[in-house]
Parts: C-alpha cells; sequence; structure tokens
C-alpha cells in the first residue's frame, strides 16, 4: 500500500500535466481567437487530446529531469 502511494505521489508532475495543464490549454485554445483557423475537420475532441497529450508529455520530461518549470 505504501509503495503504490509512493509511486503515485512521484508521479505527480504526469498528473499535472493531465489533469490541470492540458484542460487549461484546451481551454485557452478553444477561447482564443486562433480556433476559428484552425482546420475545419479539427473536433473539441482533438484539441483536448492533442493538448492532455503534450501536458503529459510535459509531465513525463518533468518527472525524469525532477524539474518541472
Amino acid at each position: 500500500m505504501q509503495r503504490s502511494i509512493e509511486t503515485s505521489l512521484k508521479m505527480m508532475p504526469v498528473w499535472f500535466g493531465i489533469g490541470f495543464l492540458g484542460p487549461v490549454l484546451a481551454e485557452l485554445c478553444l477561447h482564443a481567437p486562433i480556433y476559428d483557423n484552425l482546420p475545419i475537420g479539427l473536433s473539441i475532441r482533438d484539441i483536448y487530446i492533442a493538448c492532455m497529450s503534450f501536458g503529459g508529455l510535459y509531465g513525463l520530461v518533468a518527472w525524469r529531469f525532477g524539474r518541472w518549470i
């Protein structure tokens, strides 16, 4: 039990990237004027997937190198 809690806490940068940074970036993209210039076939779901993937990637890099910013 303690081991799983430790692992979960060590992965906090990844959870931050997926759970907070990704959705914030997606909302910024959707509410910014740039959304009108995106390809027509791009749905809101696609934007969320792309932004959350970027957030997860950011979290993995931050977790690997130990720096969030």
